[in-house]
């Protein structure tokens, strides 16, 4: 048996999981994350979050989608991470923990979650740029946000299906997103209001809400819409208010903030792994 946490950001969930004894190598963490992350035949999540040491931070925090690959970074995982550590007394209210995109700082006044996600370097970004999807041609932006992005910035809303579909297709554009990316379908409504809904790389699905794509959509209207901080990001799950600095040059400091729940504790049973 290996004993779990489920937590989410915004409908965003994940699988909690300590290993900071170094018991399950990356073998064995991507090889379960498939199988504990099904919906209705397992615990079901978007992914699993591993807890690990950190000599100069609070803890080492370790991302594996749904599909087994392991990701730099998750806005809304890192989020409800910091829930997680704050509730069982791994760090305090204010914490450091390392990820694959470099050090991050959090701040839990719960339910709240804000996180500072450092210094962004635009000018590796691509904004304004025309790309076509289902023979219709469409705005995008993209940029990393400790993992790619791109944004589409929509005339219209488009249905559930048609979002699937052509996340899909963008996401495994090759010649424009070497490696793959997230695609984040985007509809403002109001002052520094927009909702968003992302198709996330290791998920291949539309999730509840994406914390690294609520950032880069942020940017993104800040950039080729001139949209002040901060922006309110309404996922389907719920909201992510993001805040930033720029910086000179290129660079711009960006805060995330939303939402977190601690669901459930318990065992994962052998059977979970079938």
């Amino acid at each position: 048996m290996t004993r779990f946490f489920k937590v989410h950001g915004n409908g965003n969930d994940f699988i909690v999981l300590d290993n900071r004894d170094g018991s399950l190598s990356k073998e064995a963490l991507s090889s379960a994350a498939p199988l504990w992350c099904r919906r209705k035949h397992s615990i079901g999540a978007d992914g699993l979050l591993v807890v690990e040491k950190a000599s100069d931070a609070d803890f080492t925090m370790r991302i594996f989608n749904a599909d087994g690959s392991e990701s730099d970074m998750c806005g809304n995982g890192a989020r409800a991470l910091a829930r997680y550590a704050h509730h069982t007394g791994l760090a305090g209210a204010s914490m450091t923990f390392k990820t694959g995109a470099g050090l991050m700082k959090a701040t839990v006044t719960p339910p709240w979650v804000e996180l500072d996600m450092g210094r962004i370097d635009l000018s590796k970004g691509t904004f304004d740029k025309k790309l076509r999807a289902s023979d219709r041609e469409f705005c995008y932006s993209s940029l990393v946000v400790g993992v790619s992005h791109c944004v589409l910035l929509l005339d219209e809303d488009l249905s559930t299906e048609e979002k699937r579909l052509m996340g899909r297709e963008i996401r495994n554009n090759e010649a424009l997103f070497p490696g793959g990316t997230n695609v984040s379908f985007v509809l403002p409504f109001g002052e520094n209001e927009v909702r968003a809904v992302t198709y996330e790389r290791g998920v291949e699905d539309l999730t509840e809400s994406c914390g690294t794509g609520s950032a880069a959509v942020a940017l993104v209207l800040s950039t080729v819409k001139g949209y002040g901080s901060p922006i309110r990001v309404h996922n389907p799950g719920g909201v992510n208010e993001v805040r930033f600095e720029y910086e000179e040059p290129s660079g711009v400091r960006v805060w995330l903030k939303g939402k977190t729940a601690l669901v459930v504790s318990g065992d994962i049973l052998e059977e979970a792994m079938a």
